[in-house]
C-alpha cells in the first residue's frame, strides 16, 4: 500500500517480493543472462561464429540503445517498418540475420521467403503463448520491462536449435544488478512513507542502467534467477493486460488522440507531436511518468518512423495500480486535454475577433 503524499504512476518497479506462484513458462530450452542486450549480443556472437553472420537487419522504430549495443559486433542496416506499418520484411539472405520486434506485444511479421535467419524481441512481452510457436529462429527479450526484476535476458530457439552459451555473472554486473536491487527496495520503503532520500535511489537507477550498457556478457543474478522460478508470471500479465483495457476505455474518445490498448499497456499517438511532449510534461508535473517508446535517430529513420515516434506516449499498467489508479490517471488526462482545447478554442476566439477590428 503506498502512503497517500507518495502516491505515482509510472517508471521503474520497486521492490515487489514474489508470491506463490509457478515459473516462468519458457520453454525447458533456454538461455538466460544479465540483460535483454547481452541476451542479443550473446546471440550475435554465437551466430557468426556457427552461422557466419555478417550483417544484422533491424526495423527502422527499435529501441536505438539495443541497436547501438551490438554495432561493434555486426554492420546494422536499418528497414521500414514500424508498430503501424508498413508491415515490411528486409529482403535478406544467407549469412545475414533479421531482426523482428513485437511492437507493445503485437505478434511481428515474418519473412516467408529467403535464407537469412529471424531473431525476434518479444520483450513487451515475453511471457504470451504465441513466442513459444513462432516460426522463427531465435527469441530474446529484456525481463526487466515486465517483471519487477533488477536484470535479466533470456534467449531460446523455437525450432529447437542450439543456443549460445551460458556465461557466469560478472563481478561487473553483480554490482549493476545490486544497485537496481538497492534502488527497488528504497523505492518501496519511499512509496510506503519512509523517510529515504528519491533522489538517493534515482541516481541509484541511474547508475545501474549505466551499468547494463557494458559489452560484456554476463550470466543473470542469483536473485533475479531465483525468482523467476516462483514470481506468478502469468497472473502478473493478466493484470497489466486487464489494467489496459481498463485505462484505455477510460481515454477513448479524446479528439486528436489514438488509444491503443495492448498487452504491454496503453499507447496514446497524439495527432500533434508538440502536444504529446505538452501533455507528458503535465503528467510528470502531476507526479505520473509515461515513457517515450523510442526517441529515434533523426539522420537514420524514415521520416514517416520518425513521425510516429514523436507522437506516442506510452502508459505502464502493470500491477501496482488498482483500477482507482488508473482512474485517476484517466481523469487527469481527460481534464488536462479539455484545459488545452479551451485554451485552444479562446485563442482562435482572440484571433478570430483581432482579426475582424483589424479588417
Amino acid at each position: 500500500m503506498t502512503a497517500s503524499d507518495r502516491w505515482e504512476q509510472g517508471s521503474s518497479f520497486p521492490a515487489i517480493l514474489p508470491g506463490e506462484g509457478q515459473a516462468c513458462p519458457f520453454p525447458a530450452a533456454h538461455q538466460l543472462y544479465g540483460s535483454g542486450r547481452q541476451a542479443l549480443r550473446a546471440l550475435i556472437t554465437f551466430g557468426r561464429r556457427e552461422y557466419g553472420w555478417r550483417l544484422l537487419h533491424v526495423p527502422a522504430f527499435y529501441c536505438p540503445e539495443v541497436v547501438e549495443s551490438v554495432t561493434d559486433l555486426l554492420p546494422v542496416r536499418r528497414y521500414d517498418t514500424g508498430p503501424f506499418g508498413p508491415q515490411a520484411v528486409p529482403a535478406a539472405d544467407t549469412g545475414e540475420a533479421v531482426v523482428t520486434v513485437s511492437y507493445f506485444g503485437e505478434a511481428p511479421v515474418l519473412p516467408t521467403s529467403g535464407t537469412s535467419q529471424v531473431i525476434v524481441d518479444v520483450t513487451h512481452d515475453p511471457i504470451a503463448d504465441w513466442p513459444i510457436e513462432t516460426r522463427a529462429d531465435f527469441v530474446f527479450a529484456s525481463l526487466r520491462k515486465t517483471l519487477p526484476l533488477p536484470d535479466g535476458g533470456v534467449v531460446w530457439s523455437p525450432r529447437g536449435l542450439p543456443l549460445p552459451p551460458a556465461a557466469p555473472p560478472s563481478v561487473e554486473h553483480l554490482a549493476t544488478a545490486g544497485r537496481a536491487l538497492t534502488a527497488m527496495v528504497l523505492k518501496r520503503a519511499y512509496l510506503d512513507g519512509a523517510d529515504v532520500d528519491k533522489a538517493g535511489y534515482l541516481d541509484l537507477f541511474a547508475a545501474a542502467e549505466a551499468g547494463l550498457r557494458s559489452p560484456t556478457v554476463s550470466g543473470i543474478s542469483d536473485y533475479s534467477r531465483q525468482a523467476l522460478d516462483v514470481l506468478p508470471a502469468s497472473e502478473l500479465r493478466r493484470r497489466r493486460i486487464a489494467n489496459a483495457n481498463h485505462l484505455g476505455d477510460r481515454l477513448r474518445g479524446l479528439p486528436g488522440i489514438t488509444v491503443h490498448a495492448r498487452t504491454f499497456g496503453v499507447l496514446l499517438k497524439f495527432d500533434d507531436p508538440a502536444e504529446r511532449d505538452v501533455m507528458r510534461q503535465a503528467l510528470i508535473n502531476r507526479r505520473v511518468y509515461p515513457a517515450l517508446l523510442w526517441t529515434l535517430p533523426p539522420e537514420v529513420t524514415p521520416p514517416r518512423q520518425l513521425d510516429l515516434s514523436r507522437r506516442m506516449l506510452y502508459l505502464h499498467t502493470d500491477v501496482r495500480w488498482s483500477g482507482a489508479d488508473l482512474d485517476r490517471v484517466g481523469e487527469m488526462i481527460r481534464q488536462l486535454w479539455s484545459c488545452r482545447s479551451l485554451a485552444s478554442s479562446r485563442a482562435g476566439q482572440a484571433a478570430a475577433g483581432l482579426q475582424g477590428v483589424v479588417a
